[in-house]
């Protein structure tokens, strides 16, 4: 939740904890400063640029439609691809363990596609970060195993996979937490 005034970095705060007390009606929340994400918490502005909204974690994986769901195929080609990972959160946790990602090609035209998979790249903020990504390939030729190495600095920061092939591209966003 956003508890600020509209400052560039606006001050948020995650609830820990939600107690019912003895008196009917009150709740204690308890709660612990975090910070403000570019990637997922938003600011609403009017027409006439005055504050009337602010989201913590409006766009985040957990509240836009599901995982399963494939993205909106290229109207020229009618082939897209589609990556899914293990779990139940799209988040990948500093030094922890591995997640399975896996890519599928689908085509609009055709019932079979060429499953191959292009080339993998690993984003934070627009910017290559592959040396923070240890991949292990799997017997299947489109599904990795990927664990994020980087430290602590990246709490909070969105980690994009992607996967191009042709004018095919692919990729989801990936929370970095802690253990």
């Amino acid at each position: 939740m956003v508890v600020s005034v509209p400052l560039p970095e606006p001050i948020v705060w995650r609830i820990s904890k939600v107690e019912g007390l003895n008196s009917p009606g009150v709740i204690h929340f308890t709660l612990y400063q975090d910070l403000w994400n570019d990637h997922t918490d938003v600011i609403e502005t009017n027409e006439g640029g005055k504050v009337i909204g602010m989201w913590a974690d409006l766009l985040k994986e957990s509240n836009l439609p599901s995982n399963t769901t494939p993205t909106t195929p290229p109207q020229e080609y009618g082939d897209y691809a589609e990556i899914t990972y293990s779990g139940t959160k799209p988040h990948l946790k500093v030094n922890g363990s591995y997640k399975t990602i896996t890519l599928t090609y689908y085509s609009t035209q055709t019932d079979t596609v060429d499953q191959t998979p292009g080339e993998w790249s690993y984003l934070i903020d627009d910017t290559d970060v592959s040396d923070l990504v240890k991949v292990l390939e799997t017997d299947s030729p489109n599904t990795i195993k990927v664990k994020f190495i980087g430290d602590e600095e990246y709490l909070g920061k969105v980690l994009t996979i992607k996967n191009t092939r042709d004018n095919i591209i692919a990729e989801k966003q990936f929370e970095i937490v802690s253990l």
